[in-house]
């Protein structure tokens, strides 16, 4: 994890690079505000992946984001391929303003409000590495998501408990595996 860095004057770590942070605000509130402009996909629930099911869905998909200059952002946002389906992040482009932009050629009906669910996602994540030292689905160096094959394991997350329960496994204590596995509920309702 690349957010966490130890510094040398007072050998404390410290969390930084937190740019892709979104400040939570009640639904329907003013200044609304949307997880999935910044991310780093190894990092994000479930609710965040959406699946592409057709060939139709992936070609709107490809025009929403032509007109995007940022050749390394279009690269991170591109569909992922497992098998036979393609998988994305629910992330959307701004305007000006920094207003998102969404139109009918994205295949997910709604943006995904910022919220503390996806907080504690993220925080059960940086647990489950803390304590077992591996990556809990396989990532890039930015912690991006590996393969379309990670993102898969996102979206489906849940679907096959013995998977989950093999991870879970890699905890020792007790009760910081009890803590991680209620930090990453499928259900963004069902985390603490």
């Amino acid at each position: 994890m690349l957010n966490i860095v130890r510094f040398s004057l007072d050998n404390r770590l410290r969390l930084i690079d937190l740019d892709a942070s979104a400040r939570i605000v009640p639904p329907g509130g003013e200044d609304e505000t949307f997880a999935g402009v910044k991310f780093s996909s190894a990092i994000l629930p479930p609710e965040m992946i959406e699946k592409i099911e057709t060939e139709v869905q992936l070609e709107e998909f490809n025009k929403y984001w032509e007109s995007e200059d940022d050749e390394d952002l279009k690269k991170k946002v591109a569909p992922k391929l497992y098998k036979k389906a393609r998988y994305v992040v629910k992330s959307f482009r701004t305007d000006e303003e920094g207003k998102p932009i969404v139109d009918k050629r994205l295949p997910y009906e709604e943006l995904v409000r910022a919220s503390e669910s996806i907080d504690l996602w993220a925080l059960g994540v940086l647990v489950f590495t803390l304590l077992t030292g591996e990556t809990l689905i396989p990532s890039s160096r930015d912690d991006d998501c590996a393969s379309g094959a990670a993102m898969h394991i996102l979206y489906s997350w849940g679907t096959q408990p013995e998977v989950l329960s093999d991870l879970y496994k890699k905890i020792t204590d007790d009760a910081a595996r009890d803590l991680v596995m209620q930090l990453l509920k499928s259900k963004p309702e069902e985390r603490p």
